[in-house]
């Protein structure tokens, strides 16, 4: 291990598939379990433990499934009485403010204790936003600040978050939506907030589970909302062709009136709506599953024209990384995981670095038998543009999981460390790596 890599990976994800005889039907409803990588002294440690948010604790006491959720449904599934009555906290994490908080999008975070990783309860930052919707993608602003956003069905609207870097709440800003999108990322320049909406929108009262409500409308544009920060009321809409967008790497303005981002773009969010309730029932076979490509983001908010460059070489592509150095800054480098195989292969295989100064990019294959988890640029201490690659992976032939880490300017080498734990943990989503 390199001895100056001191800190812990924090990952969060759907963990809990099982409660008692009942099986979720959807990737992305079971209860989460936070893990704890922990780089200390030469060693490594591993720690996890299922957050108990009210839904999670009160299906693990009754031995079975009660509520409905992102996508399991049925006449029996209650809805909890809120957003929170379903709320799985089981995406990403946010370190804030001395806080570690587990994400959903469709409620409130969750207080994680960092050393025992006991959930602490609900975190809200007024009496006013308890409850709220409150993203999984939060942004950092170079002050510290956060910025997110939360997507409301009933009543159709988009909520914009500013909390300090101390943790305390500057204010709320309601767009309202005549059919609310489904905006799982966003982003922020130095200047502005720059929402992505495609059109997959809420347009059904009938269901009790979130993809019920919601509804691909591919015949319409997807509409970019680019919002100017010191003034929540300025916003300037474009159109662009449909697309789906899970996630984002990073975004900078260009000029006053241009910005640039980077994403992965899928042709629609059949991932979602499809493959992740296969993956349940054992009946995913990639047939009808929808192509995801690297494209990078140039607009032009006077003349309202956007130009995307794809780039198809890379395969199926997601959870695109950019170093926090370089965070509302043109950045140089974008880490992501790939499937050269393109979208009828499960799952990701390759991870690549793209140097988009220079448009090479080096990349490193997994084993076999692995699949990759979301892997992060971590900054070297005392290292002005150094970094290292750090991420898991799910060995299925072994029944083990991995974490590797790699020289980030020298991943074709493969990886400097690489670690076997001794049991296999449930494909997670995303995390956070927090400085010891």
């Amino acid at each position: 291990m390199p001895p100056n890599l001191e800190g812990h990976l924090f990952r969060n994800g759907p963990a809990w598939h099982n409660v008692g005889p009942d099986r979720f039907s959807h990737w992305f409803d079971a209860p989460d379990m936070v893990q704890r990588f922990s780089f200390e002294n030469g060693r490594l440690a591993h720690f996890g433990k299922l957050v108990k948010t009210s839904r999670n604790a009160a299906e693990a006491q009754a031995g079975h499934i009660q509520f409905a959720g992102f996508g399991t449904s049925g006449p029996h599934l209650g809805t909890g009485g809120s957003a929170d009555g379903q709320n799985t906290a089981n995406i990403s994490l946010l370190n804030h403010a001395g806080e570690l908080l587990a994400l959903w999008e469709g409620g409130s975070p969750h207080i994680i204790n960092r050393e025992t990783l006991d959930t602490e309860g609900r975190k809200s930052w007024s009496d006013e936003s308890g409850g709220l919707p409150f993203g999984a993608h939060p942004r950092e602003d170079e002050d510290g600040s956060i910025w997110n956003i939360g997507y409301s069905a009933n009543p159709a609207a988009l909520i914009i978050y500013h909390i300090s870097s101390e943790g305390a709440l500057y204010n709320t800003h309601v767009i309202p939506q005549s059919a609310t999108p489904m905006v799982h990322d966003f982003m922020i320049t130095r200047s502005k907030i720059v929402i992505v909406m495609p059109p997959y929108v809420a347009s059904s009262g009938d269901g009790d589970s979130i993809v019920e409500l919601f509804e691909w409308k591919g015949q319409n544009p997807t509409q970019l909302l680019v919002i100017d920060k010191n003034d929540l009321s300025q916003v300037t809409t474009l159109e662009m062709d449909p697309f789906w967008v899970f996630h984002f790497g990073n975004a900078y303005d260009i000029s006053p009136t241009e910005i640039g981002f980077d994403f992965a773009l899928h042709d629609d969010p059949g991932f979602m709506t499809k493959d992740a309730f296969a993956v349940m029932d054992g009946s995913w076979d990639g047939a009808a599953s929808v192509k995801s490509r690297y494209v990078e983001a140039r607009i032009d908010l006077i003349r309202k024209t956007t130009c995307l460059q794809e780039s198809p070489e890379f395969g199926q592509v997601e959870f695109i990384q950019t170093d926090a150095r370089e965070n509302l800054s043109a950045h140089r480098y974008a880490l992501m995981l790939a499937q050269p195989g393109g979208a009828s292969e499960f799952g990701f295989n390759r991870r690549v670095l793209v140097d988009r100064t220079t448009g090479n990019a080096s990349s490193f294959d997994a084993d076999e038998a692995e699949i990759l988890e979301e892997h992060l640029i971590v900054p070297k201490p005392g290292h002005l543009d150094g970094f290292w690659i750090i991420g898991t992976s799910l060995d299925w032939r072994q029944g083990i999981t991995n974490l590797s880490v790699y020289e980030g300017l020298h991943l074709n080498d493969g990886p400097v460390f690489k670690a076997a734990l001794d049991l296999a943990l449930p494909l997670g989503l995303h995390g956070t790596f927090v400085r010891a």
